[in-house]
């Protein structure tokens, strides 16, 4: 799969989190593990997955990159993509990219003026990844 270096603004933001969580989904539903991805030009590199990951890719290589605020009013940056097993490193091109305010008790449905959307790869690409709906006939 083609990647393309992502936006600028994605980078600054992805360089403020500490670590991520994994998340991969297999048989048994979610798998989550902390990981600190290295992000190289527009993909993501996480060596020496565990067992439970590995065998998830393998089944469904869908992904999310979740990097948790640092606050309990700060913003979470949550990131699908397309994950590639090769000899026991994880190749992640991403897709989609969210950042997006923690929602608090007292709050209300509002919207966030600091929330981000990023597309990060083409609608077609999207498409056959399942992230967006078919359109036409």
């Amino acid at each position: 799969m083609n990647v393309p270096d992502l936006p600028a603004e994605l980078v600054d933001l992805i360089g403020q989190y500490e670590f991520a969580f994994l998340v991969s989904i297999g048989d048994l539903g979610p798998h989550t593990t902390p990981q600190h991805p290295t992000l190289t030009g527009g993909s993501f590199t996480i060596t020496a997955p565990g067992p439970v990951t590995c065998r998830n890719i393998t089944a469904n290589p869908a992904v999310t990159l979740l990097w948790p605020p640092s606050t309990s009013d700060g913003h979470a940056l949550i990131i699908d993509g397309h994950a590639t097993l090769r000899d026991y490193t994880l190749e992640i091109a991403p897709t989609l990219a969210v950042l997006h305010h923690t929602a608090t008790s007292t709050a209300t449905s509002r919207r966030c003026a600091d929330c981000r959307r990023f597309n990060l790869a083409p609608p077609a690409q999207l498409t056959r990844l399942g992230q967006l709906p078919r359109t036409g006939s």
